[in-house]
C-alpha cells in the first residue's frame, strides 16, 4: 500500500457515514465580522465548546476545515471510556493530587452525558478492558473505586461470558462506560448549537491567528475573509492544520486503521453477547464493538506506509479469528484516523496566549475527554468556571523520535503476539502491516 494509498484510507468513507450518508444541511451563514468566541474545530471539543458558551449568553463562531466530525470525532470506534488512556491510579494522584478523583468525576459525568444522547444510538452496559496476562483485577478495580469510579473486576470465566472473547485472563469492566455512534453524536451537537444562534462554518480553515490586536481582539484570518474574537479556542487536537498546525506537534501521531466486518444473524448472537465493547491491555491494542446493525468492528495501530490494502484487512481477519474463532472471508469496510498521543497518556494543554487556549493528546479516548474539556475550557476563557486540568508550558521535544519509538514498541508487540498466537503460514504480501 502507498503512502498516497493510506492516505486514502485517511479520507475513505466511514462504516459511521455508511449509516447516515445525509449530510448536515447547508446554512448560508456569512462569516461575521466578530464574535466573543471563535472555536476553531467541529469536533467533539469544539461543539461543546460552543454550545456551553452559547448556553452562557456568548456570541459563538465555530470554523471547521472539513466538515462536522470530519475528523478524529466521526473516525474512530465510537467507544466512551471515563477513564484515561495509559494511566492508572498512582499516575493520576501523581499528576493532579488531590484533584484526581473530580477529573475523574467530570469524565464520567461526560460519559454519562453522551450516553443519554439519542441520536447517538448509545449503549450504556459498560467498557471492558481485558488483561492479555495474568493481572490482579481485585487490586485495580479497588484503586479505582477508591477514586470514585465504578470499576468491577473480571475473572478470566466472567470475562469470557461477556465477550466470548478466547485468549484473556480476565479485566476490568467500568460500569459508567458505553459506546456510541460518534459521528451522529457530532451531528447532534452541531444541530443543538446552531439552534443556540452558533454560527458554524464548515470548510471554512483558520489560515492564520494573529493574537493579541492593538485593541486587545484576536484576528483569525480565512478563506472567507478575517474575524476578529475576544476567545479563541484551538480544538483540532492531532488534526490541526494551516494557521493552528503548532497545537498538533504537542503529541505524536499515529494512524489507526478500523474494519467493519458483516456478522451472519448467528455470528451477532455469539460474539460480544452481552453488547459490551472491549480493548485489551497491550501495546498493540486489540478491540472489539458491535455496530448498530450488529457488524463487528475493530482495528489496529497502521505501522507500514507501504502495506497494501488487502494486508489490513487480512491482519484483522486473522485477529477476529484468534479471539473469537470466526472465519471472515468478505472484504471488510475500512477505514482510517488519526489519534494523538503523549509520552505520559495524559492531555496537553496550553495557554497559546492571552485568551487562546488548546489542548492536544486523546490517546486514543477521547469521546468522554474531549467533550468534558470542550466545555470547561469554554467556560475557563469566558469566565464562568475555573480550570480543571493543569496546563504544560513545555513543548514536545523529539517528536519524530517519540513516533519512531512509540511505533518500534507497538510492533515488538505485535510481532511477540504472533509468535503466542498459532495461525497458518503467511506470505510475505499477507504480513501483519
Amino acid at each position: 500500500m502507498t503512502a498516497s494509498a493510506l492516505d486514502a484510507l485517511r479520507s475513505a468513507a466511514t462504516g459511521w457515514q455508511a449509516r447516515a450518508p445525509r449530510l448536515l444541511a447547508a446554512k448560508a451563514d456569512a462569516l461575521p465580522v466578530s464574535c466573543e468566541l471563535a472555536v476553531i474545530g467541529a469536533g467533539l471539543t469544539g461543539l461543546s465548546a460552543a454550545l456551553a458558551a452559547a448556553e452562557a449568553g456568548c456570541s459563538v463562531v465555530v470554523l471547521e476545515a472539513d466538515a462536522v466530525g470530519g475528523g478524529a470525532t466521526g473516525r474512530n470506534s465510537g467507544f466512551v471510556v471515563p477513564v484515561p488512556a495509559r494511566c492508572g491510579p498512582p499516575e493520576l494522584r501523581a499528576w493532579l493530587g488531590p484533584q484526581a478523583e473530580g477529573y475523574l468525576a467530570g469524565l464520567s459525568e461526560a460519559a454519562a452525558e453522551l450516553l443519554a444522547l439519542p441520536e447517538a444510538s448509545p449503549v450504556r452496559k459498560g467498557w471492558m478492558q481485558l488483561f492479555s496476562a495474568p493481572g490482579s483485577a481485585q487490586a485495580s478495580a479497588l484503586a479505582w473505586r477508591r477514586l470514585g469510579v465504578r470499576a468491577r473486576a473480571l475473572d478470566a470465566e466472567q470475562a469470557q461470558a461477556l465477550s466470548a472473547a478466547s485468549g484473556y485472563h480476565g479485566g476490568l469492566l467500568f460500569e459508567d462506560g458505553g459506546q456510541i455512534d460518534p459521528l451522529a453524536l457530532a451531528r447532534g451537537l452541531a444541530e443543538r448549537c446552531r439552534q443556540r444562534g452558533v454560527i458554524l462554518l464548515e470548510r471554512c480553515p483558520a489560515k492564520l491567528v494573529e493574537r493579541e490586536s492593538r485593541d486587545g481582539m484576536h484576528v483569525i484570518r480565512t478563506l472567507r475573509g478575517s474575524l476578529r474574537a475576544s476567545r479563541v479556542l484551538m480544538a483540532g487536537n492531532a488534526y490541526s492544520r494551516d494557521g493552528v498546525a503548532a497545537v498538533a506537534r504537542h503529541s505524536v501521531p499515529l494512524t489507526l486503521a478500523l474494519g467493519q466486518f458483516e456478522l451472519s444473524a448467528e455470528q451477532q448472537a455469539r460474539v460480544l453477547p452481552a453488547d459490551i465493547p472491549f480493548s485489551d491491555n497491550r501495546r498493540d491494542m486489540w478491540f472489539f464493538r458491535k455496530m448498530p446493525e450488529g457488524q463487528l468492528l475493530t482495528g489496529l495501530f497502521a505501522l507500514r506506509p507501504d502495506a497494501e490494502t488487502e494486508q489490513y484487512a487480512a491482519a484483522l481477519r486473522q485477529r477476529v479469528r484468534a479471539v473469537f474463532g470466526l472465519e471472515l472471508d468478505a472484504a471488510p469496510r475500512l477505514w482510517a484516523g488519526q489519534v494523538g498521543l503523549t509520552p505520559s497518556g495524559l492531555p496537553s494543554l496550553r495557554r497559546v496566549g492571552d485568551g487562546v487556549l488548546a489542548w492536544t493528546g486523546c490517546n486514543g479516548r477521547g469521546l468522554a475527554l474531549s467533550f468534558m474539556l470542550g466545555r470547561t475550557l469554554a467556560r475557563q476563557l469566558i469566565g464562568a468556571g475555573p480550570a480543571l486540568l493543569p496546563f504544560n508550558p513545555r513543548p514536545l521535544r523529539g517528536r519524530a523520535l517519540l513516533k519512531w519509538m512509540t511505533e518500534a514498541v507497538i510492533a515488538h508487540d505485535r510481532r511477540r503476539r504472533a509468535r503466542l498466537t498459532p495461525a497458518e503460514p503467511r506470505s510475505q504480501k499477507e504480513a501483519t502491516p
